[in-house]
């Protein structure tokens, strides 16, 4: 179910609808549209309610410069994705037969070491 600006607001404390529309202009939020002529509002989802916080959170509670945000989220999107290569890395390993996932462990134990 896709969330309309009022919702993000009302569950976003210090969100205003004209922050929010500053956040999606800046390209920090990225709402879906709801019909292909977009003629209809924005339509956010719950990534995009947590990423409304997170800024909120930077911003005013946190002290980050409001420039410093974008890279930030930058970071934190880049640490999201490596930790779904990950996630995807260890299914396939796992998927392997014993012996093969065996011989994968050895040798991350031996680069670890040196």
């Amino acid at each position: 179910m896709m969330l309309t600006e009022e919702d993000i607001v009302a569950r976003v404390s210090r969100l205003t609808v004209t922050r929010l529309r500053v956040f999606v202009s800046q390209g920090l939020i990225k709402p879906e549209a709801v019909s292909p002529e977009d003629v209809a509002p924005p339509g956010y989802s719950e990534a995009d309610l947590a990423r409304a916080a997170l800024i909120c959170n930077l911003e005013d509670e946190m002290g980050f410069n409001k420039d410093d945000v974008p890279v930030l989220l930058s970071l934190i999107d880049q640490i999201h994705g490596l930790r779904s290569e990950l996630r995807n890395f260890v299914e396939a390993v796992e998927a392997l037969p014993p012996e093969v996932r065996t011989t994968v462990r050895l040798r991350i134990e031996q680069r670890r070491r040196g």
